[in-house]
């Protein structure tokens, strides 16, 4: 793969910007964020937490969550591309 592949793969989106393909309201996107923190990543919209109001959705785990319906823990999944893509 490129590196815009590798790039484009591992892209983070603001909640925000995950609900426009959901086309879901903010804050609808919102509570499912917060329904995946506080369901330890078994449902809800997948996000990594930066800090106090900082959430980030991996742009694959939303692509997986839209295409079949599975929510993606993320600290279970495997990375896109392998760890090896993020080296070079």
């Amino acid at each position: 793969a490129d590196s815009a592949d590798v790039v484009a793969a591992y892209r983070l989106l603001t909640v925000e910007e995950a609900a426009r393909p959901m086309r879901i309201g903010r804050a609808k996107a919102y509570a499912l964020a917060r329904e995946y923190l506080d369901s330890g990543g078994t449902s809800g919209l997948p996000v990594i937490v930066f800090g106090p109001g900082c959430f980030r959705v991996p742009r694959w785990a939303l692509m997986e969550l839209i295409t079949t319906g599975r929510v993606v823990r993320l600290c279970d999944a495997p990375t896109p591309h392998g760890d090896a893509a993020l080296r070079g």
